[in-house]
């Protein structure tokens, strides 16, 4: 496999450099070899000293990394073979020592990703010549040797490791012959979550603007709830308090952290119980698999791979990427070269251009309604919708309602780059135009949304489905002291949320129709309304109470300092970002809130701030009322319930525990 490699200086024996059949097998072996070792180290480095506990890619990476890396390697072995050939002299000895290096760059960068990758490539390099190379090529037959056997071995690993990965997501999590079949009759409930729609951004709640007429009509079928509080202002602990009923401060999510095993999970008991389950998402950041939210689905969708994105896993491809970019600001920024931007910018398209848009996802959860099999089990679908998630970009062919598609490359930067910008620098009519951006998206959503609904009811499914149409947590556009985005506050503006509950069209419930739900209410109860809509309440684990209260006279539940109010709680910024102060001005302290429909107070712990404010006749909460004499009664009540609720102050180490 491996001939042995002459020094430079006694290169004058043609004959004696690597073939080209022995460069392209050392390249195909140094590929998967690489890819293995990439593996390893990420997964290595996840489970033990990574702060960062989510891998952030698909769990197929686990084959699809060598799979690049073999491609990667080969087409390097062909351009290798070629200068061996056309440079005898030195090609041969440069080429295996080349091989040699970059066989154990990747793992390294995974591993020390804050280091230059060029830097590693020269210390490796430097190894590669000194001392690895020499040292297989005295034992070159017996390197050799070990390559021609190993080779294969590597290369089954792929396609066994894929095929299982692929069979194990399309088969359900237990054998459906063993599982108990529910009652006759029991419905179907299909969840939709909207990421990151803000009720006060929809015509349903009052807005001026008509983003949803789909949700209006949805919800003259069923019950609005004009109050509806999310537990925390961003995905991942907002998912995972409505996937087990507790409080973001009781579960291990962070984020950096996924949801662990501790919790038992709404699709867990409902799959125990018979159910089939399949969830449908496509924020992959913090929905994906490795968030821990697909925990108990049979089947989950996250990850899809137009164009070149299924090579992003691979470091090779990732920080090459990543290094093209730099290089591209760096001549625009100090020279003024801007020709290479529209190259850089579909190579990057090609590898990250991901996203999934709520036709995907409804495509995808008809498909798998079609392959459902037929012994009648109900099902609880959850579809996760991002279309209203920065940047506010609609679908290509979408409509622009509210506002007008980017004309210049300063508008395509602005929405682009929305979460990354310096918010302090940015006009009114930026900012007009990134909203009008994201009315767009929203509005375009409500259609999608309204196109599955009429699906359903073409299929029969509507008679026997609860729908229950929901958001994770809002959004910021400035209108408290510089706020934006989410996941930076506990205002309104980030939690206060759209839910609608929609019942099967079979159900006649009178006085259900059209119904508004005034009081307050928290989407933590989201896992106990599931399960009694289903019927399968009996032996529940989850905490908090039905949201069936509201409209069916269930006896008041003993909730103790949680009846009648919610709590949402935030660590501002994501501890990885480096500049998390262009979105908000506030050390990284918990935040904790609690609404009762007619006041809401805020408590930031450290430096202790507080704010209370009058919603019922202040909804925009413009006027910070702990201060006010007149309302310090009221303050101190607010504050010995949200400490009751949170068991004492917040910490950052009350989190992720």
């Amino acid at each position: 496999m491996l001939d042995p490699a002459p020094d430079p200086a006694s290169a004058d024996r043609p004959a004696s450099f690597p073939s080209a059949r022995a460069i392209l097998g050392l390249s195909a072996w140094c590929g998967l070899l690489a890819g293995w070792l990439e593996v390893g180290a990420l997964i290595l480095k996840k489970s033990t000293f990574d702060i960062n506990r989510l891998y952030g890619m698909t769990r197929h990476f686990v084959w699809l990394i060598p799979l690049v890396d073999l491609g990667l390697f080969v087409g390097l072995g062909l351009a290798l073979a070629i200068a061996a050939r056309a440079w005898p002299r030195r090609g041969g000895w440069l080429t295996v020592r080349v091989l040699g290096a970059l066989t154990f760059l990747p793992a390294v960068m995974v591993a020390f990703p804050q280091i230059y990758a060029v830097a590693w490539l020269l210390v490796l390099l430097g190894v590669s010549a000194r001392i690895v190379v020499p040292l297989l090529e005295r034992r070159a037959s017996l390197f050799g040797r070990s390559v021609r056997f190993s080779l294969p071995v590597l290369a089954a690993l792929v396609p066994c490791v894929a095929a299982a990965m692929l069979g194990a997501g399309r088969m359900p999590t237990g054998p459906t012959s063993d599982r108990p079949m529910p009652p006759p009759g029991s419905p179907n409930v299909l969840l939709l979550v909207m990421d990151t729609v803000a009720a006060d951004h929809l015509g349903l709640y009052g807005y001026t603007r008509p983003t949803s007429p789909t949700l209006d009509e949805l919800a003259r079928l069923g019950v609005r709830f004009d109050d509806a509080r999310a537990a925390s202002s961003w995905t991942l602990p907002s998912h995972a308090a409505m996937f087990t009923g507790r409080w973001p401060h009781e579960l291990s999510v962070g984020w950096v952290n996924p949801l662990d095993r501790k919790e038992t999970t709404l699709a867990q008991y409902l799959g125990s119980r018979g159910y089939d389950t399949a969830g449908f998402v496509a924020n992959t950041l913090y929905c994906a698999a490795d968030s821990g939210l697909g925990r108990g689905f049979d089947a989950y969708h996250d990850y899809i791979f137009p164009r070149l994105t299924a090579l992003k896993p691979a470091a090779l491809v990732d920080r090459t990427v990543a290094g093209l970019q730099e290089v591209e600001r760096f001549l625009e920024d100090r020279l003024d070269l801007d020709i290479f931007r529209p190259a850089v910018q579909r190579v990057w398209l090609a590898i990250n251009g991901n996203r999934k848009d709520a036709a995907t996802v409804n495509r995808e959860f008809l498909g798998w309604l079609d392959r459902r099999g037929p012994d009648g089990r109900p099902f609880f679908a959850f579809l996760n919708y991002y279309d209203a998630h920065w940047p506010y970009q609609p679908p290509g062919l979408s409509i622009h309602r509210f506002g007008v598609p980017p004309r210049d490359p300063g508008e395509s930067d602005l929405i682009q780059n929305w979460s990354s910008l310096d918010k302090k620098g940015l006009t009114e009519s930026q900012i007009a135009f990134a909203r009008d951006a994201y009315d767009d998206c929203v509005a375009d959503l409500d259609e999608q949304i309204g196109r599955l609904v009429d699906e359903l009811g073409r299929r029969g499914l509507r008679e026997n489905t609860w729908l229950i149409v929901l958001a994770d947590h809002g959004e910021s556009f400035g209108e408290h002291e510089g706020v934006f985005c989410h996941g930076t506050s506990l205002y309104r503006t980030e939690v206060h949320v759209p839910l609608v509950i929609v019942p099967p069209s079979e159900l006649k419930l009178p006085g259900l129709a059209g119904r508004h739900v005034a009081g307050t209410a928290s989407l933590r109860d989201l896992a106990a309304t599931v399960v009694h809509l289903a019927g399968v309440e009996d032996g529940s684990p989850f905490s908090g109470a039905t949201l069936a209260r509201f409209w069916n006279n269930l006896p008041a539940p003993d909730l103790g300092d949680a009846e009648g109010r919610a709590l949402s709680e935030v660590v501002p910024y994501d501890p990885l970002d480096p500049a998390a102060d262009r979105l908000i001005r506030e050390p990284r302290w918990p935040l904790a809130a609690l609404s009762d429909g007619e006041w809401t107070y805020i408590r930031r712990e450290g430096e202790i701030r507080e704010e209370l404010f009058h919603v019922r006749v202040d909804a925009k909460e413009s006027r910070n009322l702990a201060a006010d004499p007149a309302a310090r009664s009221t303050l101190e009540r607010m504050r010995q319930l949200l400490g009751g609720l949170t068991a004492g102050p917040l910490t950052p180490g009350r989190f992720n525990p």
